[in-house]
């Protein structure tokens, strides 16, 4: 009996230490994959307007954004290098045949460029590259014939808006197989993100276009305050 009481004692510790074992297994598992990072799609983005302004003077209406772009702008699937912007646009001069110029100051630097009218969207635009601007109100100065005029320019975006990263997160977990059909075996996303925030009767939507080559274009509508994907279609 005595034998029996021993070898039963030892089958319990052995028992004990195996489980100890498993248990402390099963944390270090948890552990792993708990601190294991999700990808970051954010590195997949050559193009986002992130931020919307608008202004108006006594003799001006301008409209203004921010982000950065692919330089040059092509859908290949892939992230090129890319250029910080901070696009200006000059509304109801498009027929106008005057000289207008923006001066604009940031970071003790001084910003100066013409309006010019871009043929095929029959816009009075003026492009910057601005590096780290994230300011919510700013003030330009518009030049013509001799004479300076202030614009003051408000962001437009409500309070509460989500960010591009939070849309993106939204897509991702939402539409996981739209995401997979773009990502190889070894788990590399083979296309780009094209990002714009939109405000539309004072409401925020995120635009995510997903660009695979060959001029292939995914185009998804998120709302901007739940992240909810409300539509998707095929852009060709």
């Amino acid at each position: 009996y005595i034998f029996i009481d021993i070898f039963f004692i030892v089958q319990v510790i052995i028992m004990k230490k195996f489980l100890c074992i498993l248990l402390a297994t099963l944390a270090l598992s948890t552990l792993f994959y708990g601190c294991k990072k999700a990808p970051d799609y954010s590195v997949y983005v050559s193009e986002l307007r992130s931020y919307i302004y608008q202004g108006e003077s006594e003799n001006y209406h301008v409209k203004a954004c921010y982000g950065f772009k692919e330089t040059p702008f092509i859908n290949d699937g892939k992230v090129g290098n890319t250029v910080n912007l901070l696009q200006l646009k000059l509304i109801g001069k498009e027929t106008d045949s005057a000289t207008y110029t923006v001066n604009f100051s940031y970071n003790e630097k001084t910003y100066t460029e013409n309006f010019k009218l871009k043929p095929i969207t029959n816009n009075m635009i003026c492009n910057l590259e601005v590096d780290d601007f994230n300011l919510k109100e700013f003030t330009i100065c518009i030049s013509n014939a001799g004479k300076n005029e202030n614009v003051i320019l408000k962001s437009v975006i409500p309070e509460n808006t989500i960010t591009y990263k939070t849309a993106i997160n939204s897509l991702i977990n939402s539409q996981g197989a739209l995401i997979n059909h773009y990502t190889n075996a070894d788990g590399i996303f083979n296309a780009e993100l094209y990002i714009r925030i939109l405000i539309k009767d004072n409401k925020p939507y995120w635009y995510i276009g997903i660009a695979s080559g060959n001029d292939k274009l995914k185009a998804l509508l998120i709302d901007g305050f739940s992240g909810e994907v409300l539509a998707i279609r095929d852009i060709f």
